[in-house]
């Protein structure tokens, strides 16, 4: 099966030899793949300014929930826009092309787009699905997830994914097993929503918007210890702003040291000698030998491409980085919260830098559809809630999300759905 991530250098001048790993467990599986999505071009690592959900091969995916254009007046994540990097494979679930989307994470790629999809979402702990056969930017960071309208298609398809050894360590049915209707027996430390909210560069959100956030949100944790979860709020999580290591965001240093490596091994594992591309520096030069295809208004930046090839960091920025990164993301961040309080998850807003942690961290991560703003006296997009967990605690995860699907409203179904159905 090809793989472009979007880009025209991929598509027309690379011919690949294999299946990834994952895709061979779906087929053996008996899964009926219907396509490939669309997503932010490289992972959203090609340069600054690339819109989500865009690339040059697929054009720009736009939510279901969301009429006209997407308008980045308000910033980079503004109602609008349908999230990214793995776009199109949570639009295609929302928007009924599929059951499943399997999408990749470095920092919030497959589950901010889900939440603006109204989807239940996994990232899972890192290393626990082969990280082989598909484009990503770090060894360090990426991971593939997948996408689903209910928790049971979740579970079925993430434990498809799994590596053997990992799936061996399930009953026989898988996460299944784990999936209840109760909230009891379950600890859960809540963020303080106004503390954690995306920066201005990417929303800031009205006080209309921020109201009616806060309203479900605090609503979602009283009910869960209504039906029986001890709920811990607030709780601390260091600020994603905590990760930069004096004037270096560290999980970009990071990805900056590792994409060559990373892509060049995939050059050469799945793509056949000889093709016209072979290396991260060919897709430079080809993007800019063919700028018009591949460098086009909407996406005329890779400058991060070309600082991994040419201005890589040096192998002490990349230590100091990968240290500090780890330290606030894991040693003070997410384990720290996780074992003062004795809980078995954090919850906070997806619609926060939230998911900076888990990448950070290796740590998973879901979604949970939330809710949906009215903005100006209209629908607006699905919002939903991040729930954070401990190394390879799949399974608390699932049970969380089983019990929230099992007491919380159904997600929310696109009006044109709705009204192609009447037809």
């Amino acid at each position: 099966m090809p793989t472009s991530a979007g880009s025209y250098a991929l598509l027309n001048a690379t011919k690949v030899t294999r299946n990834a790993p994952i895709v061979e467990r779906l087929l053996d599986a008996g899964a009926i793949i219907v396509g490939k999505s669309n997503l932010s071009e490289f992972c959203a690592f090609k340069g600054d300014g690339l819109i989500d959900g865009f690339s040059p091969v697929g054009g720009q995916t736009k939510s279901p929930y969301v009429y006209g254009d997407i308008m980045l007046d308000e910033g980079d994540l503004s109602p609008s826009s349908p999230g990214g990097s793995s776009t199109g494979s949570a639009v295609s679930v929302s928007a009924g092309f599929a059951l499943i989307g399997i999408g990749t994470e470095n920092d919030g790629s497959i589950v901010q787009p889900a939440s603006r999809q109204a989807l239940y979402a996994l990232k899972p702990t890192l290393g626990l699905v082969t990280a082989e056969g598909y484009w990503r930017v770090s060894k360090s960071l990426d991971t593939p997830g997948c996408m689903a309208k209910s928790v049971q298609d979740l579970a079925a398809a993430t434990e498809i994914l799994l590596n053997p050894e990992a799936r061996g360590k399930l009953p026989d049915k898988g996460y299944r097993a784990f999936c209840g209707t109760s909230f009891e027996g379950l600890r859960l430390g809540f963020l303080d929503p106004s503390l954690w909210r995306f920066p201005p560069d990417l929303w800031v959100p009205s006080l209309e918007a921020k109201e009616q956030h806060d309203t479900m949100y605090h609503e979602s944790r009283n009910r869960m210890q209504a039906l029986g979860a001890t709920v811990v709020y607030p709780v601390k999580l260091p600020q994603p702003s905590e990760l930069n290591n004096g004037c270096d965001y560290t999980p970009y240093v990071v990805n900056s040291y590792e994409h060559e490596e990373t892509a060049n091994e995939f050059f050469d594992e799945y793509v056949e000698q000889g093709s016209q591309v072979q290396s991260l520096a060919s897709i430079v030069k080809f993007n800019t030998k063919h700028a018009g295809e591949c460098l086009p208004k909407d996406a005329p930046d890779q400058s991060w491409l070309v600082k991994a090839v040419e201005d890589r960091p040096s192998d002490e920025q990349y230590r100091d980085a990968f240290e500090h990164m780890s330290t606030i993301g894991r040693d003070q961040g997410l384990r720290k919260t996780l074992d003062e309080h004795n809980l078995d998850l954090v919850i906070a807003p997806m619609d926060s830098p939230v998911c900076s942690l888990s990448a950070a961290s290796g740590y998973p991560l879901a979604n949970v559809p939330l809710g949906r703003y009215r903005l100006k006296g209209e629908l607006s997009r699905p919002f939903g809630l991040a729930a954070l967990a401990r190394p390879g605690a799949e399974r608390t995860l699932f049970r969380f999300m089983s019990a929230y699907e099992a007491n919380f409203p159904p997600r929310v179904i696109p009006e044109q759905l709705l009204r192609a159905s009447d037809i």
